[in-house]
């Protein structure tokens, strides 16, 4: 009997674990209301189940709109891109494109505009050799630096054929090529420097590169891959005559050649450029000159006793004294760096080893024209030169 009675107080324990709400004793229409109310997901894994309201539940889609497969070696040439995504916050775009370094991605932060509910860009690339491959474009969505959504895109197979070649080839292809400026000035005792002002239709003018130049390259760059304007420019020695140079026009299908006859000038010209490598001023040597002219004007006078010639002698003595023959000198700080172009970037050919004396020739904007002790002219910033 006694241990059917225990039996039976088990059956009744387990009955009351099952409902917790009875064994709490609440009214009966209290008991109801908490039946009601959905199972707590206390005791999961919180940090698992969390889901973040900043992360997209969007999805990224590419595209890209039709393009030719066949290109030169050295031509430029853009893909049109889609980006679709329901994604409204804010968000940067980073763009991977999956290739071999014989491709280059020469706008890797492209401009995206907003158009059809998507976004829009224009991927540039140029082929610098027929081994050229790219095989899929992949796009991520950053918030904060992290991606949150990833698509990419295959590109069906390229082909690169290297343009005719010569050896004058300026390694550039290009729709069109106009030269609207030539200068050749001196750079010092034994070369000279060549600028040239280019204007040029679908090209990437930095590709502009001729074999055997002591030091070139491309200065002042202005446009886009459409079309932009630069100045290239070269130095070579100075018995050097002419400059031939060649381009592929892709329109054309052919070379077309270009030959420049060489004149040294040391005047200015009006460009932006304001390149004007020149040798050290003449002034005292014109000044002596005048002296010199008006001592035999003045001789010719007691001789021949003419009014014009003495009015002659005595402004050629006055112009004497008029010109200018200061020269103005400062010190190059030890580590000063020394360029091309008085513009930000412009290329580098010197750097003081130790603090030197150097003649002041010019001004412009934040920098001075100065003449080093090895006959070179360049261009430093204000901050390193110390007035004498």
């Amino acid at each position: 009997m006694r241990i059917f009675a225990l039996f039976f107080l088990g059956i009744l324990t387990l009955l009351q674990a099952e409902d917790p709400l009875r064994a709490l004793n609440l009214p009966e229409q209290t008991q109801k209301f908490y039946q009601n109310v959905a199972p707590s997901d206390e005791l999961d894994d919180f940090e698992k189940e969390r889901s973040d309201p900043f992360v997209s539940r969007g999805d990224l889609a590419l595209e890209l709109e039709d393009y030719a497969d066949k290109f030169y070696v050295g031509e430029v040439f853009a893909l049109e891109l889609h980006a679709k995504t329901t994604e409204e916050t804010n968000f940067d775009f980073q763009i991977s494109p999956l290739k071999n370094e014989d491709l280059l991605f020469l706008n890797p932060n492209p401009k995206w505009d907003k158009v059809n509910g998507g976004y829009k860009s224009t991927l540039w690339f140029e082929a610098k050799s027929p081994n050229a491959n790219l095989d899929q474009i992949i796009v991520e969505l950053l918030r904060n630096n992290k991606a949150f959504e990833k698509a990419s895109i295959n590109v069906a197979d390229l082909r690169f054929e290297s343009p005719p070649s010569a050896p004058n080839f300026s390694h550039l292809v290009a729709s069109s090529l106009e030269v609207k400026k030539v200068k050749t000035s001196h750079f010092n005792d034994k070369d000279v420097i060549m600028m040239l002002e280019l204007d040029v239709k679908n090209a990437n003018l930095k590709s502009f590169f001729m074999q055997g130049m002591q030091r070139q390259g491309i200065e002042n760059l202005k446009g886009d891959f459409n079309a932009s304007t630069g100045f290239y420019y070269a130095i070579f020695p100075a018995h050097k005559n002419e400059f031939s140079f060649s381009y592929f026009n892709k329109e054309s299908k052919k070379l077309e050649n270009f030959k420049l006859k060489l004149q040294i000038s040391d005047n200015e010209i009006s460009t932006q450029s304001d390149l004007n490598p020149t040798s050290k001023s003449y002034n005292l040597y014109k000044q002596y000159a005048l002296w010199a002219l008006a001592l035999i004007l003045a001789a010719l006078f007691v001789w021949k006793k003419g009014y014009f010639i003495l009015a002659s002698a005595l402004l050629s003595f006055a112009l004497g004294f008029l010109m200018d023959t200061n020269t103005q000198s400062a010190t190059l700080k030890s580590g000063a760096r020394v360029q091309i172009l008085p513009t930000e970037n412009s290329t580098l050919f010197h750097t003081a080893e130790s603090s030197q004396r150097v003649e002041i020739l010019a001004k412009r904007g934040r920098y001075t024209k100065i003449l080093l002790n090895d006959g070179k002219i360049g261009w430093a910033h204000h901050a390193d030169l110390r007035k004498d």
